[in-house]
C-alpha cells in the first residue's frame, strides 16, 4: 500500500509507484511459478506441499510490504 504525504515530491511519488509495481511483479512471479508446476495429464501439482507453502507465504509478505 503507498503511503502518501501532501507535501510529497514528483520523485518520491515516482519512487513509491516504482517499488509497488516491483512488488506486483514479485508476486506475479511466485504465482506464474506455481502454476508452471501444475502436470496437467493428471491435474494436480508435482511439488512438495511445504514448497507450496512457503510460496504462497512469500507472495504474502510481499504483499504486505
Amino acid at each position: 500500500m503507498i503511503t502518501i504525504t501532501p507535501n510529497a515530491s514528483l520523485t518520491e511519488l515516482k519512487s513509491l509507484i516504482h517499488k509497488e509495481n516491483l512488488k506486483e511483479e514479485r508476486v506475479e512471479v511466485v504465482l506464474s511459478n506455481l502454476l508452471a508446476l501444475r502436470d496437467e495429464q493428471n491435474a494436480r501439482f508435482c511439488i512438495p506441499f511445504d514448497d507450496v507453502i512457503v510460496t504462497i507465504e512469500a507472495a504474502i509478505r510481499l504483499l504486505q510490504t
